[in-house]
This record gives structure tokens, sequence and C-alpha cells, in this order.
């Protein structure tokens, strides 16, 4: 958001263009996809926080001044298949319309430049005006839908709900924060829906701990982590955008890469080999020119359908598949037609164990692909059930894998930092309370505070202990706080860092508390062993997304967790 253009830009001297290193990133970015057959996205965000010091930011002119950009990067790189709008704008309300935006104009100009291309859109997209809205509800006027558009999954954290529908009942004139629904798709919302459109899901979400790599702050994410988000996207009816980020050098280093290679070798080892290819396959219904033998041809342009009507609360149908001998498994994957829409409603996974059939899976939606896990399971006879679907259902693939991941030593909060030496500081040079600089916008990653150019200082002062009172806003501001806290006596203490959006605290130099990046409220705990003295404490707090809160915390053997005291907390007169 911090309005730096990443290519040879006409618009603005706030570009690579003016920097040391003089290249078009997204050249280079649109040769290595060529070279490599991958489809090219590109990211502009409709905040530019550069703009604001420059007189153009929410102006008329701010759009034609957008359009320029997103003009060049459609026209001059050849095909682009994705265009990412960011809703996120910290000089507004979340999920409020930005004056000065015409996303309608962003949209017409990307299917004139580049047809084919899905777009993210801006938060909020609204369906029509209020008085068209009205007649649409009273059935007067028809809904209209660009229909190219990837759904946010709501998160950053690379989570989705038990079931994803591609399919959205329209229920709301605008798509805003009800993109955040955990039960966002579920038949409830059709009772009082005008409609429903084709908005199939994208996860997007970080290899490192935060979106921007820093020396200091930014760790790359477990192997398991990077399986659990595979399987809540693409195992989810989803597709995953997987952030990677380049250090100062303009390199992509060299753990990131390491964990790209697992997560390769994860992907490979376990759905390289279908345990369930030469099945027969026994339906309890079929039609003559979709066979349940279709399911297993490999073939994405085949699959199997039920015969004659179908009725969604009333009629059902089996696939057993034998499979010819005992196979060991913990994973089905199972693959609707998509082409003729998302239509199951309800399913289940059952295996022959003993003398009876064992359910392992029971859930409402498949979609494009759903793979779902399960404790591991060794049989010679698997059934699939369709209990619910909106029409004869249409499954196009299907099949059992093995997976395992390489043992890790996953984080725990019982590990104890070995913390930094105290200050040599004389007690009598410091008097009580911290210093404090709020700072105007909020930003997504709260350690880069003080090195972004993109949030303004905007005042400074003595305050007792951490809180957020410094500013009245709401939502859209940073803090930062500096200053000594007194450690009585040796021992490990547990800091405690609780806020909504992003939150650091340092100890000296020592990053011990990470709770950094976008989300809701969530604590973050960890252990350090100190001697007793005097430290200099630094927590940095950033309200971006959501209203303002910060809780900063600590316990040891002597008393229980308590937000640290005012008489703890010093600076140097």
């Amino acid at each position: 958001h911090d309005g730096f253009c990443q290519w040879f830009t006409d618009t603005t001297d706030f570009s690579i263009v003016n920097s040391s290193v003089k290249k078009d990133i997204v050249d280079f970015l649109q040769k290595g996809c060529d070279n490599n057959k991958i489809g090219l996205g590109v990211y502009l965000s409709p905040w530019d926080m550069n703009q604001r010091d420059r007189g153009l930011w929410n102006t008329a002119e701010y759009n034609r001044y957008f359009l320029a950009q997103l003009n060049e990067l459609l026209t001059r790189y050849g095909r682009v298949d994705e265009v990412w709008f960011d809703g996120a704008c910290g000089d507004y309300e979340i999920w409020k319309a930005v004056p000065s935006y015409r996303p309608d104009t962003w949209y017409d100009f990307i299917e004139s430049a580049q047809p084919h291309a899905v777009f993210r859109m801006y938060d909020p997209y609204f369906f029509a005006t209020e008085e068209k809205w009205e007649e649409i509800k009273a059935g007067k006027a028809k809904l209209e839908w660009r229909g190219k558009a990837v759904r946010w999954v709501g998160n950053e954290e690379g989570k989705s709900r038990t079931d994803e529908w591609s399919v959205q009942p329209v229920f709301d004139r605008a798509i805003a924060e009800n993109a955040t629904f955990p039960d966002l798709g579920q038949e409830k919302y059709y009772q009082n829906a005008v409609g429903a459109v084709w908005y199939p899901l994208e996860v997007n979400t970080t290899i490192l701990n935060q979106w921007f790599w820093n020396a200091g702050t930014s760790s790359t994410k477990r192997l398991s982590e990077l399986v659990e988000i595979f399987y809540n996207s693409i195992g989810n009816n989803g597709v995953l955008l997987l952030n990677v980020s380049p250090d100062s050098n303009g390199l992509i280093p060299e753990d990131q890469l390491q964990r790209l290679m697992e997560f390769k070798a994860f992907m490979e080892r376990t759905f390289n080999t279908n345990l369930a290819i030469r099945a027969t396959i026994h339906a309890t219904s079929e039609t003559l020119n979709h066979k349940a033998d279709s399911i297993l041809d490999n073939n994405k342009m085949t699959y199997w359908t039920t015969d004659g009507g179908w009725s969604i609360n009333n009629s059902n149908a089996s696939i057993i598949f034998d499979l010819g001998q005992a196979r060991t498994f913990n994973n089905v994957l199972v693959q609707e037609y998509i082409r003729e829409g998302q239509r199951v409603a309800e399913w289940s996974f059952d295996a022959w164990i003993g003398d009876s059939w064992q359910e392992l899976v029971h859930h409402k939606t498949i979609g494009y692909k759903n793979i779902k896990r399960f404790q591991i399971c060794t049989t010679d006879r698997v059934r699939l059930n369709i209990l619910r679907s909106w029409d004869n259902p249409m499954i196009c693939n299907f099949g059992l894998y093995l997976s395992n991941i390489s043992e890790e030593v996953a984080e725990v909060n019982d590990i104890v930092q070995k913390g930094p030496e105290p200050d040599d500081v004389d007690p009598g040079e410091l008097l009580s309370g911290l210093f404090y600089t709020y700072y105007s916008g909020g930003i997504q990653s709260a350690a880069l505070i003080e090195s972004i150019v993109s949030v303004k200082p905007v005042k400074a002062g003595i305050i007792e202990a951490f809180d957020v009172q410094p500013t009245q806003e709401s939502i859209g501001y940073s803090i930062s706080y500096k200053g000594y806290i007194r450690v009585s006596s040796d021992g490990i203490y547990t800091f405690r860092l609780e806020s909504a959006n992003g939150s650091v605290l340092y100890l000296g130099e020592k990053l011990c508390v990470d709770n950094d990046e976008p989300h809701e409220i969530k604590a973050i705990e960890r252990k350090i062993e100190l001697k007793s003295g005097y430290y200099p404490i630094k927590v940095l707090y950033t309200s971006f997304r959501h209203k303002g809160m910060l809780k900063v915390s600590w316990s040891c053997p002597g008393f229980v967790m308590k937000e640290i005291e005012a008489y703890n907390l010093w600076h140097k007169g």
C-alpha cells in the first residue's frame, strides 16, 4: 500500500526506476512465468499511501491515476490471468466504500484488456444501487454479475470453512463484511436471496509468519503448517495464493526455497499414486454415456452421473470400489464435473471394516476438488455415497492416497528463550512511564512502523503503561512504546502479547514475542530467562483491519499472569 511501483511506470517517480536496482520486476516475473508455463497474476493496491502527501489521494483525479497504472500492467506484459485488488484502506472504516474509488471502471478495463482474466474484487462490491436493489428484490429488475471474480476466503491465515461453496446466494446488496461469515454459502442464506452467483474460493496467505521479509522478525512456516494450508485451500474446493517474500537483496532466502521444495516433495509423495486406480466399480445408478468407470479414467472431461430424475431431499446414490486387494490409505479425493456446476450438498465415504461399513468422512460440499483426511485405514473395499445433491450428481475423479510428512519439532510455548543481559543503567536517572509515538495510519506489519514512510508520526509523549489511549480513533493507527522494564529477581518470565492486528515486543535488540500481521484478537506467550535488572523494552502495535486492542502481560513463579504494572516501567529523563 506504500504506492511504490515495481515496474517501469510513467505515472509516478516513486518507483523502481529511481531505485538503485533500475530493473522492471514485472517484466522479469512475466518472462519467468512464460518460461515455466505459469499464468501471470498482478497485484495492484487501490490504496496508495504515497499520494497522501502529494495531494492526489481521495480526489477525482486519483481514479484516472490508478487506471493509468492498471493500463500499464495489463497492456505491457502479455497475457495476464489474474488481477488482485486488495480490499485494505486504513484511511477509512473497513468494509466502507472509499469516495474516490471507481471500481466499475477498473473491472470494465480488465474486461477490455484481458477478457480471460479473473480478478479479486475490491471491498465492498455493490450489486446495484439502492433503488435498483429494491427493484431486484421486488422481481422488477434482473440480478447482474460480472462472473469472473474470485472470492477471498475472509482471512489471511490459510484457513477455510468446513464446507466451501463456489455457488453463493446473493442476500445482500454488497459483498463486504459478509465475505468473512463462517457459514457463507449455506442453504439458510437462500431464504432471503434474490439469486445466486458463481464465486469460487481463493485462499491467500504467506510462507513466512508475516507478509514481508524482515531480518529481525520473519520466520518460515513449518512444513506441517503448509500441509494444513494445502488441505484448507486446494483440498477444499479452492485455489492457493502462497506469498513468498524476497530479502533486501531481492532474492528469495534459502529457508523459504527449502520449505517450498519440502512442500513439493510432500505433494509428490502423497498424490503420485492413486491406490484406487485399478478398482472394479459398481454404482447404484449410471447412464449409458456416463458410466461409473469414467471416474477412474484420468480424463477430466468424462464423468459418472445417475439415470433419471433427481430430488435433492429424496434421491441418493452410491458407488462401491472393489480394490482387488487390501490397500492402506488416509486420504480420499473426490472431484465434481465443475463445468456443470457445484451440485453435491452432502456426501460420505465408507470403508468395509470386518463385516460392516464404517463411515470415515461425512461432509456437505465437494466442488472442483475435495481431499479429506482420516486415520490410516486398510481395506479392500470402499464406498462413496451421494446423500443430497441439487441435481443429478456428476463425479469426474476419485482417488485414495497415503500421506506422511517428516517428523518435526512443533513450536511450543514451553521452550525457554535466553534473554539479553540487563542494561547498565543508573536507576536514579530513570523516571516513571514510557515514551510513546503515535502514527496516523495502520499497516500490515507492526515491525515496520519505524522504518516505513507510509505512516506518519503525529504526536509523542510519556504514558504511564502500555495502553492504546493516546488516540481517539478506533481503527487505522500505529503506536510505538519505548523505555525500560524492571525485573526484580532472576527467573523465567512468561510474556503475553495480546492484540487485534499486529504487535511485537523486544527486550533490548531481541525480538521476544511476535504477534504480528493482521488478525482478530489473539494472544502469544513466550518464556524468557532473565536476570534481575533493567531491560530496554519496546512494543510496536498497529491497528489495521480491526478495532484497536493491545494488552501486554507477564508472569513468573512469584506471581500469576497480569498486565505489566506501571511501577515496573521507566524511561530515561
